[in-house]
């Protein structure tokens, strides 16, 4: 957990944490809150993020494909949200949900896989 906050904190400044977190609530409620609230069981993929000297070299996909393998072990579906570039997820198996309008800030977009029937590993 904690090398996790320091990647994020390595990652994004405090303030720019604090502007991705006003930017996804002016969008409203997402695929997140939807699962919630029907209590429904997901993995959720909350920030995916590869400083720029590791970019191009696969680590967005192994990060994706472990919580895919990890879908498929638990049969529960993985969502993520992103601000851009929804177009890589899904050439990675994950499907357009929905999209929200957060204005002048731009779009959220929805993401989910649904897990493998075999229960196999993602690929």
């Amino acid at each position: 957990g904690m090398q996790l906050v320091k990647a994020l904190f390595q990652a994004m400044s405090l303030a720019e944490m604090i502007r991705f977190v006003k930017v996804m609530s002016k969008g409203g409620p997402g695929l997140k809150d939807q699962m919630d609230k029907e209590k429904k069981p997901y993995i959720f993929v909350g920030l995916v993020c590869v400083t720029e000297s590791y970019q191009g070299q696969g680590y967005m996909r192994k990060a994706m494909e472990m919580a895919f393998a990890e879908g498929n072990r638990l049969q529960a579906p993985v969502i993520l949200d992103t601000k851009s570039k929804c177009d890589k997820y899904v050439h990675l198996g994950m499907k357009l949900a929905g999209i929200r309008d957060c204005g002048e800030s731009g779009k959220i977009y929805d993401l989910i896989k649904y897990p493998d029937r075999s229960g196999g590993d993602a690929g």
